[in-house]
């Protein structure tokens, strides 16, 4: 059995692997193919390979044609104020989004194992709904982290309500998350990408008390969202 230091260190020493990768693909906008990146982290292409996987499914790296490349989320990612960017950058749709739907409008975003709402557009109606604001909640119980868990494959294996495996798993292939009044009776939201799915894209979030919910109304919602984010 290996003592708790040798541990450690084998956990640091995977992280700076993953930390080199990562430098040398930031520093070659251009890419870089997996021959190129094998020799220069001098690393199994089994290892860079799995790491590569992960960076892509947390949206930081991508492959084209055969090459890898840091994305434009990655930059983003490394921002001193990243909550502040993104705010700027998705603010005025979603305030565009929530005067024609005319619902609350939520901007939320993946950190560790729950969800942070980092901006939000209340609609002008004399009962309306309180925005979640910025406390972390779990990624289970809302619509928007339904959708996080969706491209979190190690976090919903944790989860045991097959129930809730299985609208994941719906999520992940329809782009869309449902909480049909199970966190709160009185509300119903639907979640969405605001770019391409991974974990660190923003997922805008339309939530309905229940009596002003229907179908049609969602349908709408969902298009003017659509339509919103393409002129982004």
């Amino acid at each position: 059995m290996r003592s708790t230091r040798s541990q450690n260190r084998s956990v640091a020493t995977s992280f700076l692997k993953g930390l080199d990768l990562m430098t040398v693909l930031a520093r070659r906008p251009e890419g870089l193919a997996m021959p190129t990146l094998v020799a220069r982290l001098n690393l199994p292409r089994t290892s860079i390979l799995r790491m590569l996987q992960t960076l892509e499914l947390y949206g930081l790296a991508v492959r084209s044609e055969g090459v890898w490349r840091s994305t434009d989320r990655f930059h983003e990612w490394c921002s001193r104020d990243t909550y502040s960017e993104i705010k700027h950058h998705y603010h005025e749709a979603i305030r565009a989004i929530a005067t024609e739907v005319q619902e609350l409008v939520e901007l939320g975003v993946s950190e560790g194992e729950g969800v942070r709402f980092i901006d939000w557009v209340q609609a002008d109606h004399s009962l309306t709904i309180d925005p979640l604001k910025s406390s972390l909640y779990p990624l289970h119980r809302t619509a928007t982290g339904k959708l996080l868990l969706s491209q979190r494959p190690d976090l919903a294996a944790k989860l045991n309500d097959r129930r809730l495996q299985a609208e994941i798993e719906l999520a992940r292939t329809k782009g869309i998350a449902w909480n049909h009044r199970e966190s709160d009776p009185n509300i119903i939201a639907v979640a969405v990408w605001a770019g391409l799915p991974s974990s660190t894209t923003p997922v805008i979030c339309i939530k309905w008390p229940v009596f002003r919910f229907s179908e049609p109304k969602a349908t709408r919602a969902l298009a003017t969202i659509r339509r919103v984010l393409a002129k982004l």
